[in-house]
Order: C-alpha cells, then sequence, then structure tokens
C-alpha cells in the first residue's frame, strides 16, 4: 500500500474518532463544573477532569496502532508500532498517577504541573523519536507531520 492510499485511511479513520473524543471532552467538562460548583475548584478536580478528557487519546492511539499494523508485516515495524502505543499507554498512566499524587499528596497547581512536566516531557520526546524510527522501517510510514498537513487540506 503506498502512502496515498495509507494517509486517506488514516485521515477516514480519524474523522470516525473525533465524536468519541468530543463525548468525552464534553463528559470531562461536565464532570469538572459539576465537581466545582460542589466541592469547589481543586487540584484534583482539575487533574481528574484532564485525565477524562484524555480517555480519547488513548482510543485512538488504539486504532491507529491497529491500522498501521496493517499497512506492513515486517516484524520490526510491528514492534516499533506496538512500542509507540506503549509510550501512550504509559503517557495515560502517569496522568494518572499524578492524578492520584494530587489526590492524596500534592496541595498545589505548582507541585501538580511540576510533577506532570517531569514525567510527560521523557514520554513525549520518545513518541517524536519514534516517528523518525518508523519511517526508517517503513519508507512508506505516514508521519504525524504528513497526517496533520492531510488533515489541514481536507
Amino acid at each position: 500500500m503506498n502512502k496515498q492510499e495509507r494517509i486517506l485511511k488514516m485521515v477516514e479513520q480519524d474523522f470516525d474518532a473525533r465524536g468519541i473524543s468530543t463525548l468525552f471532552g464534553i463528559i470531562g467538562l461536565f464532570l469538572f463544573l459539576v465537581v466545582s460548583v460542589i466541592k469547589g475548584v481543586t487540584v484534583t478536580t482539575v487533574a481528574f477532569s484532564f485525565l477524562v478528557t484524555q480517555l480519547p487519546m488513548l482510543y485512538q492511539a488504539w486504532r491507529r496502532m491497529k491500522l498501521l499494523r496493517t499497512f506492513n508485516e515486517d516484524e520490526e515495524y510491528q514492534r516499533l508500532v506496538r512500542r509507540e502505543f506503549l509510550i501512550i499507554v504509559a503517557m495515560f498512566g502517569s496522568l494518572g498517577v499524578f492524578t492520584f499524587l494530587t489526590w492524596f499528596v500534592l496541595d498545589s497547581m505548582q507541585e501538580l504541573l511540576g510533577v506532570v512536566l517531569i514525567g510527560i516531557i521523557p514520554l513525549l520526546i520518545l513518541y517524536v523519536s519514534m516517528d523518525r524510527k518508523l519511517r526508517e522501517a517503513d519508507p512508506e510510514h505516514v508521519t504525524n507531520r504528513e497526517l496533520r498537513r492531510a488533515h489541514r487540506e481536507q
């Protein structure tokens, strides 16, 4: 399958997932507003609402992994695609840990942001480098930059 066919499939899949992403975003905002009215705005409220709004990221990453695995049967490419997904799972898990920490340990938003930045930035760097490794394993791989460009053109 060539790159253009892959781009079309990936853009179509992303459009399908937007409804679910919007739903979870609305749920997260609703939970934040309800809990804020009842208990006031706390660090835990913000962290938990943010965690709920990130659920679609995990769903979209899973769908992306399933789709990318259909593009190339090479074992190295398959391993790298799984690793990319695991990095996103680790990001989501770290957000869960940070939410837990805000509930029981941290008292301020500054502490939460500091811990989040320390935990998330290395994972983001790994995620960005994964795109390059996938491109090396498969020259027809659609990078995130190419996918964003295709979204803007649609």
